[in-house]
């Protein structure tokens, strides 16, 4: 399939969305998408630290009903289905929905439609946001059970509770969108999900969500694989950040700009992998949380929130990549949290890092920091390795649960050569750092390093 170039959208829509990411502002929009019309579905009003916290308008993923409750689902239908053969849609050709649970068209079996330049729009609601969450019920367009979608250009347009705009759904179901744009309006209605084996593949796609708990990628339980290169992503509505997952995700050179949410989600099992992306996001920068294991890597690119905690750890065991000189900070926050029994393997290759890392009791967080990387911020309750030519300048006073150095190190010339402290006091745990002797040592820059 020939790949188009990015579609123009109305001149002051794309100027600020695009200017907005990449000059990733310190003040983004006010909140003024955190409530719906729709009282059964409205959540609270929150600030962005509250949204980032997960204190209020949290972005938790619903659960949708198990395998065993299959029968109490309620059916998907299509204004157009699709289950067997190949079908290639008249350019341009419409397609439309407007009853609760239908998409406007919907491709199972071995069923492929391909289609043009297409408009389409879905109204109605959704008559189960689990099922919607979990399964892409009442998408505008549905892939499931083995249907492929292949779509360039076109528009999609939905406004209704859970009127995702495409969404891949079962094994071997798959959507491929080149250079389209969708627009979805609704509570719990994202821009793409795909979900329980689904797949999709997004180039130049341009996806604006505006409610709660809306994210304009998501994907469901079961597993799902996701790639993304270039576009524009952004969000209004509280809990909606620009990728929440529990599958893999991978993004190259996408561009995101979310108002009132945190920029990414990984619950438990997910992955998501970042080349050359810049975000800005109101609630801080990237969630993983859950129980089981997360990881995030992040190579070149930026990561800018307005509030928040850039990186925030709970329950999960999770790993953090950064490298290529990624930029990622924050106004107000946190460079890293661990909380709520979290166990994270933050590795930094390269960097430049501002703020903070503290780590509550009863969660657990390894910093390994290599190459040229720099960190300007207190430590506490973190293991700390410094290798090659890492520095930690000590912003104030830190405990560190233990300290190590590259092998065959003299320590006290490695200490004052990478550790500037600032004149602050940093203890460590002398039985997690043998090769300090269970020693005090003066920091350069005034301080001290000595055992608890």
């Amino acid at each position: 399939m020939k790949h188009l170039g990015p579609p123009r959208r109305p001149a002051h829509r794309r100027a600020t969305a695009t200017a907005s990411v990449l000059l990733l502002p310190l003040a983004l929009s006010v909140l003024t998408a955190c409530s719906d019309d729709d009282d059964t579905a409205t959540p609270p009003v929150a600030s962005p630290a509250a949204t980032a916290s997960g204190a209020r308008c949290d972005t938790d993923p619903i659960v949708p009903a198990t395998d065993g409750a299959a029968a109490a689902r309620p059916a998907a239908t299509g204004a157009y289905t699709l289950d067997s053969g190949a079908s290639t849609a008249p350019r341009k050709k419409a397609f439309k929905a407007t009853v609760t649970d239908e998409s406007a068209a919907l491709v199972s079996g071995s069923g492929k439609l391909s289609t043009h330049d297409s408009k389409v729009t879905k109204s109605g609601d959704t008559s189960s946001l689990e099922e919607s969450d979990g399964r892409g019920l009442n998408a505008a367009l549905l892939a499931r059970d083995g249907g492929e979608l292949d779509v360039s250009g076109g528009t999609f347009t939905t406004d209704g509770k859970g009127a995702t705009g495409v969404a891949a759904v079962g094994e071997d179901a798959r959507a491929v969108l080149s250079a389209g744009e969708i627009t979805a309006q609704g509570v719990s209605a994202h821009g793409v999900l795909a979900s329980y084996g689904g797949a999709l593949d997004l180039t130049y796609v341009e996806i604006d969500t505006a409610g709660a708990q809306s994210a304009p990628i998501a994907t469901g339980p079961g597993g799902a694989q996701v790639t993304v290169s270039g576009g524009t992503m952004t969000s209004a509505g509280c809990g909606s950040p620009g990728v929440q997952t529990s599958g893999d995700v991978s993004l190259s050179g996408t561009l995101f700009d979310l108002a009132n949410s945190e920029a990414f989600t990984v619950e438990a099992g997910g992955s998501l992998s970042l080349k050359n992306v810049r975000a800005s996001a109101a609630a801080g920068g990237v969630v993983l949380r859950g129980d089981g294991a997360t990881s995030y890597s992040m190579d070149a690119g930026a990561l800018q929130a307005t509030d928040g905690d850039v990186f925030n750890v709970r329950r999960t065991t999770a790993k953090v990549e950064l490298t290529g000189g990624a930029e990622v900070r924050t106004k107000d926050g946190k460079l890293l949290r661990v909380k709520d029994g979290g166990d994270v393997t933050f590795t930094a290759d390269g960097e430049k890092l501002q703020g903070d890392v503290t780590v509550a009791d009863g969660s657990k967080a390894a910093l390994d920091l290599k190459g040229s990387t720099k960190l300007d911020g207190a430590v506490t309750g973190a293991s700390l390795k410094l290798a090659g030519s890492a520095r930690w300048t000590v912003s104030g006073d830190s405990s560190l649960k233990g300290l190590s150095f590259d092998d065959d190190t003299d320590v006290a010339r490695e200490i004052a050569r990478v550790i500037d402290g600032n004149g602050h006091s940093v203890t460590y745990d002398a039985a997690a750092s043998p090769d300090l002797g269970g020693k005090s040592y003066k920091l350069d820059g005034g301080g001290t390093l000595k055992p608890a």
